[in-house]
């Protein structure tokens, strides 16, 4: 006599699930996590999201999909200090869940000059796009990144005083302002001061000391210190890589 005997409820709770479709949470995940494989090597991905509810599902799901093709992934966000999850991690590429509202995964992928990889805007596929970027290092060493321009303001002009060094060239201005960017793979240093009628000055590198009063140093329209010492920039020829996918 044959008898059959069903699996206990436990059992079958246990059966392994078939992967969801990633389309079905979001259409660019699937192309996303095939350029994201691609470009990632032996590296780590960065994930940059936002703080809705889409957002996170769209990364956690991304940081399955990449998990089940052995890549590994970190997520962060906007939040001041979410970056340092990425500090002594070999990023190879980063992945843009925020939009192109946000400064962040663009900077985050210039200072760990790695490709960001973001959503094609329509059903054609996009063209890589390289910029400029501005590099900021400062007495400690450290490396930042600016993607549009950087500003030194005094807080008390009429006791401040700035140095520029560039070419071998020295210049103080009292009660000096500077305003950085970049084009042509060149900084474009606008200058002036109490003393000193405003000027531009091109070149790949520059030193900018301050004296005698608080300054403040603004990267991209975010003050981000209390600047004191020295600041060296740079001009980064093609230091940011955009790949719609």
């Amino acid at each position: 006599m044959e008898t059959t005997t069903d699996a206990p409820s436990f059992a079958r709770s246990r059966r392994p699930r078939r992967p969801e479709d990633p389309a079905r949470i979001w259409a660019p995940l699937a192309d996303l996590t095939e350029a994201a494989v691609a470009a990632a090597g032996s590296g780590t991905v960065a994930i940059t999201r936002g703080f809705d509810r889409n957002s996170r599902q769209r990364a956690k799901a991304l940081r399955e999909l990449l998990d089940q093709q052995d890549v590994p992934a970190i997520e962060v966000t906007p939040a001041p200090g979410s970056d340092r999850l990425l500090a002594d991690v070999e990023v190879t590429a980063v992945v843009n869940l925020i939009g192109a509202g946000s400064w962040q995964p663009y900077r985050v992928a210039a200072q760990l000059r790695a490709p960001v990889l973001t959503p094609k805007p329509g059903d054609d596929a996009g063209e890589q796009v390289t910029r400029d970027v501005i590099a900021l290092v400062g007495d400690s060493g450290k490396r930042d990144v600016a993607l549009s321009h950087v500003a030194v303001r005094s807080e008390d002009p009429a006791a401040s005083r700035l140095t520029l060094t560039h070419g071998g060239e020295q210049l103080t201005v009292a009660g000096g302002w500077l305003t950085v960017a970049v084009a042509g793979h060149e900084l474009q240093v606008q200058v002036g001061g109490a003393d000193v009628a405003e000027q531009t000055i091109t070149t790949g590198e520059v030193r900018v000391e301050a004296f005698d009063a608080p300054h403040r140093l603004v990267r991209d329209e975010l003050p981000i210190a209390d600047f004191e010492g020295a600041v060296t920039f740079t001009a980064e020829p093609e230091g940011l890589v955009v790949r719609p996918v």
